[in-house]
């Protein structure tokens, strides 16, 4: 922290999920993730974590299921005639603690690395920093546990290649499945990051977008604001590694992801209570109005019907209203129905909305939203047959066309969602509601980052 420097002027205040101001007078780098001691921890607790399901494995071993190539297709591949009887969960604290002989003596100490949960049913394991420093990717989470689980298991029930090579390959087959005939590891498979591997994620930079939302909306406990505030640490992580907020875009990136992410002045909160009872067109005029009140924009003609237009002289601010606003109107759509399935018509009709009431002021991150909403609402609606918006992970091809200001409205949607969903939370992301309170630090992250503001507030004051 050393090199800092203030380049914008910028300050926010920031409010919880409450409308309680949390954070006063914050300078915009504060929210950074270069800057933020939080959100770089957040980042760094997603790229070294991995989780190995015990019980799920143990049920593969035993009736010899093993390399499946679609989440679906789990029971594709039976080999009963190798399964194995090992009663692992029985076991977990002998397997975790040979796990940790292998990755421990690594690190330094300050922190749990492996832990079994949930009556052992569930290891948590944690890459030691010092490996993720010389790691030339982010791969170590899910190699170093899968080589560490065999070799426990191995060890725990006395298989080896001499004694019972088909037990060690059964072992080894429900763990790695085809891998590496097949780049990707078993589908929904008992060894899993929060992130995706990184060999099937499509595009430089986009690493921190390999989580499904659903994921996201468990880890949260379906809180919203909570669930947009870890979303957007993500995305903006994403977008950093990119280098999409360099230069001239990092005051644009910065600002949305400040006002739609962490509710900077209250704004989305602001115009969801005051839209509680209306539509979607109610939140864009109220958007307007508000952006009009705090000279963010002002009106250039009036035309002798009335009508207005409107123009700005800081674009990147009237685009943090605009994405603030596209998050007000999803909130209160599917606050309305409980259903998430409306959250891509509201992404992606929504800019219409703010271009007919400005007469013509660019939407939400260019246009951006919404073309990726139309599609989003495509493949949530008609080709996949309802395949729910909480099935698509970050980086998906349909929705990861924005700078990062998409997908924390789907996040909100599908903590709204009341059950709707065939593609539900407790569905695909059953096991990270137990996993959540075993990582405290991903509890309430719309305060941390505040706090994490806070701290480093002063510095980047004084610089």
């Amino acid at each position: 922290m050393s090199n800092l420097s203030l380049k914008y002027k910028d300050t926010l205040d920031l409010y919880d999920d409450h409308s309680n101001c949390i954070a006063k007078e914050v300078p915009l780098q504060a929210l950074s993730p270069l800057y933020n001691p939080y959100m770089r921890e957040v980042l760094n607790l997603f790229k070294r974590t991995a989780f190995i399901d015990l019980a799920k494995l143990e049920q593969y071993v035993k009736s010899g299921r093993a390399g499946w190539e679609t989440v679906v297709g789990q029971d594709e591949i039976q080999m009963p005639w190798y399964g194995r009887d090992l009663p692992m969960v029985e076991r977990s604290e002998e397997i975790a603690e040979r796990i940790k002989e292998k990755i421990a003596k690594f690190d330094d100490g300050e922190e749990e690395l492996v832990k079994p949960v949930a009556g052992g049913k569930l290891i948590i394991v944690k890459i030691p920093r010092r490996m993720m420093e010389v790691s030339a990717s982010r791969d170590p989470p899910l190699t170093w546990t899968m080589v560490a689980l065999c070799q426990a298991i191995s060890e725990t029930f006395n298989l080896n290649p001499e004694t019972d090579p088909d037990g060690c390959n059964m072992v080894r087959g429900a763990i790695f499945g085809r891998y590496p005939q097949s780049p990707e590891l078993p589908p929904g498979g008992p060894v899993f990051g929060l992130l995706r591997q990184s060999n099937i994620v499509d595009g430089l930079g986009s690493g921190f977008r390999g989580i499904m939302v659903n994921h996201i909306v468990a880890l949260v406990n379906k809180r919203t604001m909570d669930g947009v505030a870890l979303a957007t640490i993500l995305e903006q992580g994403a977008q950093w590694e990119m280098g999409n907020v360099l230069g001239w875009f990092e005051r644009y990136n910065l600002l949305a992801s400040a006002y739609q992410g962490f509710n900077a002045n209250n704004l989305v909160l602001d115009l969801v209570l005051e839209n509680r009872e209306g539509t979607i067109g109610d939140v864009a005029r109220s958007t307007v109005k508000r952006a009009v009140e705090d000279g963010v924009i002002k009106v250039k003609k009036t035309f002798p019907s009335g009508y207005k237009v409107y123009s700005t002289s800081d674009y990147p601010l009237w685009n943090a209203y605009g994405c603030a606003g596209v998050l007000a109107a999803v909130i209160v759509n599917v606050g309305a129905s409980r259903a998430a399935q409306s959250v891509s018509t509201v992404t992606g009709y929504f800019g219409d909305h703010l271009i007919f009431e400005t007469g013509g002021l660019p939407d939400p991150d260019t246009g951006r939203i919404e073309g990726t909403g139309i599609g989003y609402a495509f493949y949530t609606h008609s080709i996949y047959g309802g395949a729910g918006p909480g099935a698509y992970t970050l980086d998906h091809v349909v929705v990861r066309s924005t700078s990062g200001f998409l997908t924390p409205c789907v996040v909100a949607g599908m903590c709204l969602d009341s059950g709707t969903q065939l593609f539900s939370p407790e569905m695909t992301s059953s096991a990270l509601f137990k996993i959540r309170d075993h990582m405290p630090l991903l509890n309430e992250p719309l305060k941390k980052v505040a706090e994490a503001a806070e701290k480093v507030k002063g510095e980047l004051t004084k610089a």
